[in-house]
């Protein structure tokens, strides 16, 4: 074949109809005969005196067809190769699950997102923290509990023909996990409570107000 010929990559979904126009402005000569190959079989002929032919191969590819007709298609006009197609055939991607795994004291935490991703491939994967940007990265996503502010992440799964994905709002570390002032608000308060047994006046509102206090916060 020559150096010249222009190699184009397609992808399509298991189903879809697919196209291939090559571009004829690039052949100079009157056109006497057009030929498409798939790999090295012949998929349709045409010449200026006998009309077209379609190779067995394609013929009634109307009905029902199991094969997905993926692989190198290429055009010759007038014998002389001008363009070459590979032509993928894919599966759309399923939409995601995302599970989660921490370790034993809860300082972090692992995202996977999961999906079958038979014959769907390539496929990029994309987490999301809250509103923010689309960042593509693996298959999991390690969340600290420092930087844990209880916002959803969302997975997408992610091909040339299709795009899925999935939320995530559960709170990784539980309520209150990260907050270390509570043990001594409820020092304050309990000590408050001891103080107000004595007679004056004026303190029993003092002690009512910090138990209220620790008790939101706890």
């Amino acid at each position: 074949m020559s150096k010249n010929i222009f190699c184009e990559q397609l992808y399509r979904k298991v189903g879809e109809d697919i196209v291939l126009t090559p571009d004829k402005s690039t052949v100079t000569d009157p056109i006497t005969g057009i030929l498409w190959k798939h790999g090295k079989n012949k998929v349709a002929e045409w010449d200026n005196h006998f009309g077209l032919d379609i190779y067995a191969a394609f013929i009634n590819r109307t009905t029902l067809d199991q094969a997905t007709g993926d692989g190198v298609y290429s055009v010759e006009f007038n014998g002389k190769p001008l363009k070459t197609f590979t032509l993928s055939v894919i599966k759309v991607v399923p939409k995601p699950a995302i599970t989660s795994s921490c370790n034993p004291d809860k300082t972090s935490c692992t995202l996977t997102c999961e999906g079958n991703t038979t014959d769907a491939e390539p496929v990029t994967y994309r987490w999301k923290l809250g509103e923010g940007a689309w960042e593509v990265s693996g298959q999991q996503k390690i969340v600290s509990r420092n930087d844990n502010t209880n916002i959803s992440y969302t997975c997408q799964l992610k091909n040339p023909v299709s795009e899925a994905s999935e939320d995530f709002d559960k709170d990784l570390f539980g309520p209150g996990e990260r907050t270390g002032h509570c043990p001594i608000i409820s020092s304050l308060a309990i000590y408050s409570i001891s103080y107000s047994q004595i007679p004056p006046s004026g303190c029993t509102a003092k002690s009512t107000m910090d138990t209220v206090v620790a008790s939101l916060c706890c």
